[in-house]
């Protein structure tokens, strides 16, 4: 087995094709920028000998979301990671693009209740849906996209096939048409724990803050 290898690890230290892993890699000139090119007999592909933008290390994925966590917007991370403003927001799909469902439990007591912020203008908002787990206090299902019944419907027919006892929610219109009166209750402080988590997102992401 080869070692733990990447594109940010020097080729000449490696003698190590990072494509294809093979040993026989030969220099191959150099570019407009005086960096050292290799070629690679086995696969045919040619690379640099050692690759100094910042955002081709492995753990870059993990310093944006350390940073947004901080409450750093696009701007500051891009300085402080020292990566370009496109290269921040394609990982940021990339990032969101892994994120799975979180495993719920069954008959549990759920709060539920929405988020609003907005997409590049005022004019545009959107809602985040979230329902929480009252026991564990832990989120067990999300959803984005129009204060409707739709969006609410994403969140709550998770928690009615998972045979919840009760359902906390604000007293908004919509929750009556879409939770049985058997599980739904709007009774007051019933939604604490929920309203605290969408205050910290709001600390924590400079993006969502009011």
């Amino acid at each position: 087995m080869t070692g733990f290898h990447s594109s940010c690890s020097r080729v000449s230290d490696t003698h190590i094709c990072p494509f294809c892993y093979s040993s026989k890699i030969i220099k191959n000139g150099h570019t407009k920028t005086h960096k050292q090119q290799c070629f690679c007999k086995t696969c045919l592909k040619r690379f640099l000998n050692y690759y100094t933008y910042k955002a081709c290390y492995p753990t870059i994925n993990q310093h944006i979301i350390a940073c947004t966590k901080e409450g750093m917007g696009i701007r500051s991370i891009t300085r402080f990671l020292q990566i370009s403003t496109t290269t921040l927001l394609r990982r940021y799909l990339q990032i969101a693009n892994t994120i799975k469902s979180p495993a719920i439990r069954y008959n549990q007591e759920y709060e539920v209740d929405e988020l609003r912020f907005y997409i590049r203008k005022k004019t545009n908002p959107m809602w985040l849906v979230c329902a929480l787990e009252k026991s564990k206090r832990q989120i067990v299902s999300f959803y984005v996209g129009q204060r409707n019944n739709t969006t609410l419907n994403a969140v709550v027919k998770t928690l009615l096939f998972s045979n919840a006892k009760t359902i906390n929610t604000d007293k908004l219109l919509n929750y009556k048409f879409l939770i049985p009166n058997s599980v739904h209750s709007t009774r007051r402080f019933g939604t604490n724990h929920i309203e605290r988590f969408h205050l910290n997102i709001r600390t924590h992401l400079k993006r969502l803050s009011r």
